[in-house]
């Protein structure tokens, strides 16, 4: 009965972006489920097989079963649901328009959870993308293929007509896209202190050959986990460019914070005075670069 310009994504109960709840009669009352309704303010549904006082099926927020005609449960989906859908969309153009959506730990577990199997992705700028979590693909807006963002990109559930927006003729790797994504923002506000310890799980790949050479002397050192000081001053790169590698590292769900005692990468100071050394980290290097063909 909904209509196809709304998709339908089944979750779990403690995901953030609930926008109808249907609750069996046998759990309603339940302090757990009178507690999840307190909290997340949507509309709901008590599911129930007992008869109806009515001829409507329909009593309030409490639909009887089996179900015979549609027009009053069309009439509720009308005024409490698709409203319901139709404002938070209006009050998420109005937050944009004046202030940044917070990007933190939760905001980026949201965005890569299973649970949350299609996603549109935007910013104040419009469309940049669609991901599906399950298969670890982005569609992209075509117009902005290479392109960054600022602190006003966030997500929601992707609908049919978000679909039309995007090109489904090459699917990007998500984790790559987004770090790529987020590598060329460079006024986007850093998410680590230069004093933090970090380590990566995977290797970036950077899309430009450009960055393919800083990219893989940051990951050599963060692969075993550093300090992120100790590296800007051991590659002699600003610190703005180590933390920005961080950033997009954290939103592509590639590495985390660990305490120092975990860290393994250890600088030396004499890296670059020193002929043996340096023989030793350019074979490395080397090998890294012929092992992902770079």
């Amino acid at each position: 009965l909904i209509s196809n310009e709304y998709i339908i994504n089944w979750v779990n109960i403690s995901n953030n972006h609930i926008a109808l709840l249907l609750i069996n009669e046998n759990f309603f009352d339940s302090d757990n489920i009178q507690n999840i309704l307190q909290k997340k303010k949507c509309p709901y549904l008590k599911i129930t097989k007992t008869p109806s006082q009515n001829e409507y099926q329909f009593d309030e927020h409490t639909l009887h079963l089996p179900l015979e005609k549609v027009e009053s449960l069309l009439d509720w989906l009308q005024i409490n649901l698709i409203s319901y859908l139709n404002q938070k969309k209006i009050a998420l153009v109005s937050d944009l328009s004046n202030e940044s959506i917070l990007i933190d730990d939760k905001f980026i577990r949201n965005l890569h959870n299973s649970e949350n199997a299609k996603l549109h992705i935007f910013d104040d700028k419009g469309t940049l993308a669609i991901i599906d979590n399950r298969t670890q693909i982005a569609w992209l807006e075509p117009s902005r293929q290479q392109t960054q963002t600022n602190q006003s990109f966030d997500f929601t559930f992707a609908k049919t007509s978000d679909f039309t927006k995007v090109s489904r003729k090459k699917n990007y790797y998500l984790q790559d896209w987004l770090w790529n994504l987020f590598w060329h923002s460079k006024n986007f506000e850093n998410l680590a202190s230069k004093d933090s310890y970090f380590k990566i799980d995977h290797w970036p790949q950077p899309y430009q050959k450009e960055y393919r050479k800083v990219s893989l002397q940051l990951s050599a050192c963060f692969i075993q986990g550093a300090k992120i000081t100790d590296v800007a001053n051991q590659l002699n790169l600003s610190i703005d460019d180590v933390l920005r590698f961080v950033t997009a590292c954290l939103i592509a769900n590639n590495g985390k914070f660990i305490s120092a005692n975990k860290c393994a990468y250890t600088p030396n100071s004499h890296l670059e005075n020193s002929n043996t050394d340096n023989h030793f980290f350019k074979n490395f290097i080397g090998k890294i670069r012929r092992r992902f063909g770079l």
